[in-house]
Formats: C-alpha cells, sequence, structure tokens
C-alpha cells in the first residue's frame, strides 16, 4: 500500500536533483564561458544566496498549508490576476523544460546513440516520465529518494576515482576574475541551480509528514552546491581550462580519467547516469507543476490528461528547438540566465510582499 504522505527526505531529495539539473551542458558551460579557472568557486560564495531564496519560499510554502501554489495564487491575487500569473509561470517552466530535456537528449544522442533519432530517445524518456506522473507526487518522492541512492554512490565513486589525476596547477592562476565575472557568475548559478526550487512550492506543506521544508532544502541545497563545486573542481583540476571550454560536455569526459582500485576502466557510461537523473527527476516536476497550474486555471479534472499535454508540449518542443542547436546554446549561456532572474524573482517577491501583506491586513480586521 502507497503511503499518503510523503517525507523530508523525499523533500530533500527532491530538491537536490532539482538544484543539480542544469549542471550538464548548461550552468557549467556558462559558468566556464564567464569564470574560466575560478568557476568552482561560485557554488560556494552562492550558498547565502541560496540559504536568502530558501527563507523566501518557505514563506510561500508555509501561507495556507492545504494548497499548492496554484491555488494559493488564485486565493491571493483572485481568479483573473491568479490565472495570468499562473499562465505566465506555465509558459516559462515549459521553455525550461524544453530546454533542459533539449540538454538530455542532445547529450545521449551525441555521446551514446549517435545513430538514434533524437525523437525516438525524447520519446523513450518521455513514456517513463508519463508512467510516474500518473501514479502521483508520492511516487514521484519516492523514485527520487531510490535515484538519491544511487546517485550520490556514483558521486563518490566519480570523484574518489578521479583525484589520482588531479593537478591543481590547472587551476592557476586563481581569483584572476573581476566584480563583473562574478556577478555574471552569480547570476547564471542562481538562474540554473537556485531558481529550480521553486518547484518545491508546488508541494502542499500539510502533505509531509511532521514538515521540516526550511531545515530540508538547507541541508539539501548545501550538498547540491558541493557537489557541483566538486564537478567543476575535479573537471578542471584533471582536464584544464583549455581542454574543458573545448568539449560540449567537460563534465563526461573527464569520467574517463576515473581510476578503480588501481586499474583504468571504461565506466564513464555508468558514473554519467548520475547526471541523467537530475533532468529526469527536474523534467518530471515541470510538468508536474505545469499539469497543476492548467489544471487551477481551467478548473480540468482529469489531471493525466493535462500531463499529457505537457509531455508532448516539450517532446515537440525538443525536437524543433534541435534543429537550431547553435542559437539555442546561446541563448542558454547569454539569454536565459538574465530572463530567469528577472521573472522568478519579480513572481516570488511579489508573492512573498502579496503575502506578508494579507497576513497584516487580517491581523488588523480581528
Amino acid at each position: 500500500m502507497i503511503k499518503k504522505k510523503i517525507n523530508n527526505f523525499e523533500i530533500g531529495t527532491l530538491n537536490y536533483f532539482v538544484t543539480r539539473a542544469f549542471l550538464v551542458g548548461m550552468t557549467f558551460n556558462a559558468l566556464i564561458n564567464v569564470m574560466k579557472r575560478d568557476s568552482w568557486i561560485i557554488p560556494l560564495i552562492s550558498i547565502p544566496f541560496d540559504i536568502l531564496f530558501i527563507f523566501i519560499i518557505n514563506k510561500i510554502i508555509d501561507y495556507e498549508p492545504d494548497l499548492s501554489l496554484p491555488q494559493k495564487i488564485t486565493k491571493l491575487f483572485g481568479a483573473t490576476i491568479g490565472k495570468i500569473i499562473l499562465v505566465l509561470i506555465s509558459i516559462f517552466i515549459i521553455i525550461m523544460g524544453i530546454l533542459n530535456y533539449l540538454t538530455l537528449n542532445n547529450f545521449i544522442q551525441s555521446q551514446f546513440l549517435t545513430r538514434t533519432p533524437l525523437i525516438a530517445i525524447a520519446i523513450l524518456f518521455m513514456i517513463t516520465i508519463f508512467y510516474i506522473l500518473c501514479k502521483g507526487i508520492t511516487v514521484i518522492a519516492r523514485t527520487s529518494n531510490i535515484l538519491f541512492f544511487i546517485n550520490i554512490f556514483l558521486f563518490f565513486i566519480s570523484f574518489s576515482g578521479l583525484i589520482s589525476s588531479f593537478d591543481i596547477s590547472n587551476l592557476k592562476p586563481m581569483f584572476q576574475s573581476n566584480i563583473t565575472d562574478y556577478l555574471s557568475g552569480i547570476n547564471s548559478y542562481y538562474a540554473f541551480h537556485i531558481v529550480p526550487m521553486f518547484l518545491l512550492t508546488m508541494i502542499p506543506k500539510n502533505s509531509v509528514d511532521k514538515p521540516r521544508f526550511k531545515k530540508t532544502l538547507i541541508i539539501s541545497t548545501i550538498i547540491s552546491s558541493i557537489t557541483m563545486g566538486a564537478v567543476i573542481f575535479a573537471t578542471l583540476s584533471t582536464l584544464g581550462y583549455e581542454l574543458t571550454a573545448l568539449y560540449e560536455y567537460p563534465e563526461f569526459h573527464v569520467l574517463k580519467q576515473a581510476t578503480i582500485v588501481g586499474a583504468s576502466s571504461r565506466i564513464e557510461s555508468i558514473l554519467v547516469i548520475q547526471l541523467i537523473f537530475d533532468i529526469f527527476i527536474y523534467c518530471t516536476l515541470i510538468i508536474y507543476m505545469f499539469g497543476n497550474s492548467i489544471k487551477q486555471i481551467f478548473s480540468f479534472k482529469k489531471i493525466n490528461y493535462i500531463y499529457l499535454f505537457g509531455c508532448l508540449l516539450i517532446t515537440i518542443g525538443t525536437i524543433y528547438a534541435a534543429k537550431y542547436n547553435i542559437y539555442v546554446d546561446n541563448l542558454m549561456i547569454n539569454i536565459i540566465p538574465i530572463i530567469s532572474t528577472i521573472f522568478t524573482l519579480s513572481i516570488t517577491l511579489i508573492t512573498y510582499f502579496k503575502i506578508i501583506f494579507s497576513k497584516k491586513k487580517k491581523t488588523s480586521n480581528q
């Protein structure tokens, strides 16, 4: 029998995956492009920004704990304005879902299935995502829980297997970036690492057993940031900046240097699964949030049909976007971080202050 509530550990694993989801092809490339050899520093110095964002979204999570985010927005802003906000959120998350899913499919096709059409890869993964979505958030959380242990095990195997290849001289000269570079790097990191945490506001607080969202999100985000910093550090110190910048997926190619029990093995295809899990869970939660937002907008009862529609949107969008990979890559590195920052900060802060205002108004009327 499936339990009715999810636990804090499962919330933490969901957060771990979504905050790492853009590491492959996006966060890594954006940081390397701006920060060069200092890229590994950004995940560590951004931890205070992580915690600040968690405090803000925790206020949203605490508001009306029985409701999901779309229901909260409708109650806060009214039917008309609430629907407009939900439409904007739905468009934004579908675009981010397409970009993330495109990265997954491009990566798999270019590194493993070079003769397989992109459409076949996209449909195969989306069938799995749709199946899990139909089972509900409890099964999504339990799936995340299982994948987390596999992910952490593969991470430690990967990192320990690369230690013998580390060359700290590859990181020199250090701290050559200027303040503008740091701000740009932090902005990219915010857009691809911190923003996905907003997906967790979809889960009503009361659907979690003995909820401790703030503590859980802080711990899981710090772990996520440390692992991301470790991946970038390991890649740069093993391959060097020049070779790292040359590869399309340096975080994968560095795994070819991994050595286990003193012997080099062709195990990168297994170790890289940890990076695929991140994208898989993120895309699942994207469609989950999209489905529940559309359900709230149109009062549509059959949620599985909306999930199917979301899966089709992302699949078709991915296949179409793949025709313009060069332009999409430039968009993801230079434009999307700015748009993501402006949009999510606006929505998050407006919702946050609206909650504070409504609570004060309610208190004054009592």
